[in-house]
């Protein structure tokens, strides 16, 4: 749905917490959007089909927390 509709969105994932460290302070999964810019998260909060998919999904959630942010590569 996302990809042919928002071009600046270039990858999602989701996944449960598999932690042993039980730090997750009650949350269960993860939805990781990556975008090709700011602007694009910003292009994205507002299409049609995100915010109609968010109006569907978000009042079955207990809780949520969005992070934007720009990831730092460290080379090992």
């Amino acid at each position: 749905m996302f990809e042919s509709d928002v071009f600046e969105l270039c990858l999602a994932k989701w996944g449960k917490d598999v932690s042993i460290e039980n730090m997750h302070q009650g949350f269960t999964h993860v939805f990781e959007s990556t975008f090709e810019s700011v602007e694009g998260i910003a292009e994205y909060v507002s299409h049609p089909a995100h915010v109609e998919f968010s109006n569907l999904f978000l009042p079955h959630l207990e809780k949520v927390i969005v992070f934007d942010y720009k990831p730092i590569t460290v080379h090992l």
